[in-house]
């Protein structure tokens, strides 16, 4: 499809596509023709015979573009949200004014209906039912006896859309009308069809309106068969073993995230008398992964918060494992982020900021004063159409995700395998898709966001243009669900991405469209080709490598940029270590050399293990990722296998049949040679009604044997990444490993080291030793000699001590001193009396203080109460609940804190 800048360009009525496609017709009128040019659009004489459809979808279009308005705007009345649709009329009303060069205008709000709740509420169900369409495809035989093929076929009653796009109304889909619904006309014989919805809510059941039976109550526990009760097709087909039994989650205690079904294949007999040895009715549930923006993953994550089981309501084994909930989709005030730009732009800017506190992006921004009028227009006009675009699944969440039966809503490749998580936002913003298509921080320019740089305003960084471009993905886990009922009517159920205006050329459903529309004559020859079809476009179209428009991610080259960037930086640590190793063993062994700080840097880095624990962090997360979507994988091959083996079962008992006179069946050589033949044959001609059944039937399994070795192939593929992951996590496990044993060996060198310190400072000590020895005696000598005693000065012995004095005050006090440090030092229970009562005094100091300040605040009290009228005053209600307290109780109070203050004294 064409963009707005290539449209414009080209001078053409139509030039968005095929001029046969309504879609890309309402395209081009709704999002590149002038205001002022569509009067004259739609009378171009150009269009010919198109111009009615076009003309017709148009108007659809506006009429619901007008619905989905009425309903957000009553909305709004109805609510305390911030009224956008009444900020966006009055600021284009002001920006009108504001530009002399346009006539003034007024925009006044609409007239709306009535706002009633409960009448918005059936509206807003209606609409859902109305909006959300049913893919119907159909196949009819042509020509005559052993020339016959199913071939495309354009229902009459579906028109004027074609095969493959023909749509009804859901609504129109599930009622019990045999006159309106497709799903309850006759079938014939000679007639394949195919009918699809969108989602996959357990509470539209289809079923009974194929057999034209009452809705079954499967809600009610298992009871026993009353006699004389006969069982419906409809309750036999979706009995508990079938339906409800395989449902996993759907419990109020647990997370929506947990609501699937287990893959299975199973043939169920609808026989409610006779029992049948090979039934032909078959249900399929089958997991397959896809992608979705990041930005409408993490707004539909919000809305399902909203709507979901709430956290007070969660299991205990949701208390195991315990993630951070971070904030998605924040900004600064001063930097306005599209959608293309990836969380980690934002993050970045949020660090960066130092002005006001980050917030979130909604369709509630408050107004930046910093920004002009056409720029809130244009802000509060995006807002809109985000509202309007996703205001079908917001509405199908809201009506359905908690209801009994639940919706299945779509999972993250983390949600899918650790169900017992709360909140996955950390782990989902954390996968190798994600990282490997948002912006990376290191390509972030900083001058970019200054102000300051006059000069480069108005210069184009390349580099810049492409992180804008991006946008970031993440990979999902959707459910196939498939219900194939009489060899002619098959009914499948998977989700869509978020939103509705959008391309979306690897949606699955427009995929099996697309292959169905370009299929070759005679490649769909029974229901069981066409659905082996639908199983291979679901399980290979998130591998899918010829959609190089499309914003799919391709998630093996994903992977192998990852891994190829771990092994670059492993081998990048590798060399730096045996280069620090080579330093620190040149520097050990020389020691003669300058040190000019090489040694202590190489020293630092053969410790560090921090890069490569991170990388060693990063290799993990690959390998878990690829396990699980080996696991996805292995439940579809699984499931594959088994429906392999069903329909195996149900074609080829006919052809034994057919052939039991010869006994020439061999199933292996049958089915290489029937698919070389018609692999050489140019047309659907054969020989012979039995030639047919064989070589229909053998094309059939044919394709099967396709399927399952192109589950393999994947699988094959997803191994091999493991390999190579395994064998990067290999090479970092040694590199840390050599770390260690680097430091066991730095730690034994330091040892010995300072073992050579030591003994230079045992040498140093003796020797200190030596010289205090010689030196003791002559200073003990010195001093004890050198007092002034009467014995050695000769004074009369009323002005001088004696030595017999002297040494009777010395020894005493010298033993009580050396006798209580050595108690203190050594003694535990000296040391615990000692800080207990120093504790003790502190707690009474500090009651002291509070009795003072009781003391000060009753006081103060009975001083407004003397204050008031008759000594009363009345307590706040809710607080005393209106009883009154008198004066003298408070001074009862503070005799309290008076003797509160003695005791602590």
């Amino acid at each position: 499809m064409l963009g707005y800048p290539e449209c414009q360009a080209v001078n053409a009525p139509l030039n968005h596509g095929n001029l046969k496609n309504l879609n890309d017709g309402v395209t081009h009128f709704m999002g590149c023709v002038r205001s002022s040019d569509k009067a004259s659009f739609r009378q171009n004489p150009n269009l010919g015979h198109f111009y009615p459809k076009l003309e017709q979808r148009i108007r659809d279009e506006e009429a619901r573009i007008q619905e989905v308005r009425e309903i957000l705007e009553i909305q709004e009345i109805n609510s305390d949200k911030e009224k956008i649709f009444a900020k966006f009329r009055v600021t284009l009303e002001t920006w009108v004014e504001e530009n002399t060069n346009l006539p003034t205008r007024k925009f006044p709000a609409p007239k709306l209906p009535n706002t009633n709740s409960e009448i918005l509420k059936e509206r807003e169900e209606a609409f859902l039912l109305q909006d959300l369409k049913v893919n119907a495809v159909y196949f009819r035989k042509t020509g005559n006896g052993e020339n016959s093929y199913p071939a495309p076929y354009d229902h009459p009653d579906l028109l004027p859309e074609k095969f493959p796009d023909q749509k009804i109304p859901l609504d129109q889909f599930l009622q019990n009308d045999s006159e309106h619904n497709p799903l309850m006309w006759k079938c014939n014989e000679d007639m394949i069809r195919y009918f699809h919805i969108p989602a996959n809510n357990m509470e539209w059941e289809a079923i009974s309106r194929y057999y034209n039976e009452g809705k079954p109550d499967l809600g009610i526990p298992y009871r026993k068969q009353l006699q004389g009760e006969q069982k419906s097709k409809t309750s036999m087909l979706l009995s508990r073993q079938y339906w409800r039994g395989l449902q996993h989650g759907g419990r109020p205690d647990l997370p929506t995230h947990t609501c699937h079904m287990r893959p299975r294949c199973c043939p169920i007999s609808t026989d409610p008398h006779n029992l049948e040895p090979q039934p032909r009715n078959l249900v399929l549930f089958m997991p397959y992964m896809h992608w979705e923006t990041n930005r409408r993953r993490s707004r539909a994550a919000e809305v399902i918060r909203m709507h979901g089981s709430k956290p007070n309501r969660w299991s205990p084994f949701g208390d195991v494992m315990t993630d951070l909930s971070h904030p998605v989709g924040i900004i600064t005030d001063n930097h306005t982020i599209s959608e293309d730009c990836s969380e980690q732009v934002k993050t970045w800017l949020q660090r960066r900021h130092t002005g006001p506190m980050p917030r979130k992006i909604t369709h509630h921004m408050k107004k930046d004063d910093g920004m002009s009028h056409l720029g809130r227009i244009l802000l509060l006009a995006a807002s809109i159409y985000e509202a309007m675009d996703a205001y079908a699944d917001e509405k199908l969440i809201e009506k359905y995700l908690t209801s009994q039966p639940p919706l299945h809503y779509r999972r993250t490749l983390d949600q899918f395998f650790y169900w017992t998580l709360r909140d996955t936002r950390s782990r989902d913003m954390d996968q190798v898709v994600y990282r490997e298509t948002a912006v990376r921080p290191r390509l972030l320019h900083q001058e970019h966001f200054k102000k300051d740089l006059e000069k480069e305003k108005d210069k184009v960084c390349p580099q810049c243009t492409e992180n804008v471009r991006k946008v970031p993905r993440v990979v999902m886990v959707d459910q196939l669900w498939m219900w194939i009922l009489d060899e002619n009517t098959i009914i499948t159920c998977f989700p869509k991405r978020w939103g509705r205006n959008k391309p979306d050329p690897s949606a699955v459903q427009k995929c099996i469209r697309t292959r169905l529309r370009s299929a070759r004559i005679d490649e769909v020859r029974s229901v069981y080709d066409l659905a082996i079809l639908i199983i291979d476009q679901c399980s290979r179209v998130f591998f899918d490598r010829t959609q190089p428009s499309d914003l799919q991610p391709h998630v093996m080259d994903s992977f192998a940029n990852a891994i190829g960037r771990v092994t670059n930086k492993q081998t990048i640590a590798f060399h730096q270590f045996w280069e620090c190793t080579r330093l620190a063993s040149r520097r050990y062994n020389c020691h003669h050399l300058p040190d000019n700080g090489t040694a202590k840097k190489s020293q630092n880095v053969l410790l560090d293990i921090n890069p490569e624990g991170e990388l060693l962090r990063e290799i993990n997360d690959i390998l878990d990722e690829i396990f699980i979507m080996k696991q996805v994988k292995s439940q579809e091959l699984a499931v594959i296998k088994a429906f392999y083996k069903n329909f195996s079962k149900i074609l080829y008992p006919a052809i034994r049949q057919e052939i039991a006179s010869d006994h020439q069946l061999q199933d292996d050589h049958l089915t290489v040679a029937t698919s070389t033949s018609r692999s050489v044959s140019p047309g659907p001609s054969r020989s012979s009604e039995r030639s047919v059944s064989i070589d229909s039937n053998g094309w059939t399994r044919s394709s099967g044997v396709e399927l399952i070795d192109g589950i393999e192939t994947q699988l094959s593929d997803l191994n091999d990444l493991t390999e190579a992951a395994e064998n990067a996590r290999d090479g970092l496990k040694d590199l840390l490993t050599l770390k260690q044993q680097q430091a066991s060996i730095v730690e034994a060198r330091e040892s010995v080291k300072q073992g050579e310190e030591t003994l230079k400072q045992g040498r140093a000590i003796i020797l200190l030793t030596c010289v205090t020895l010689c030196f003791l005696p002559l200073s003990f000598f010195t001093g004890f000699f050198g007092m002034n005693v009467q014995e050695l000065t000769g004074d009369p012995p009323l002005e001088l001590y004696r030595y017999s004095e002297v040494l009777k005050l010395m020894l005493p006090i010298s033993f009580v001193i050396i006798i209580g440090s050595l108690l203190i030092a050594f003694s535990k229970l000296i040391r615990a009396s000692l800080s207990q009562d120093i504790h003790e005094k502190q707690k009474k100091e500090m009651n002291k203080m509070k009795a003072a300040a009781i003391k000060i605040s009753l006081v103060t009290k009975a001083k407004t109460i003397d204050k008031q009228k008759g000594g009363f005053v009345k307590a706040p209600i809710g607080v005393l609940r209106g009883r009154s307290l008198h004066k003298h109780q408070l001074l009862t109070d503070v005799e309290m804190a008076n003797g509160a203050t003695q005791v602590g004294n």
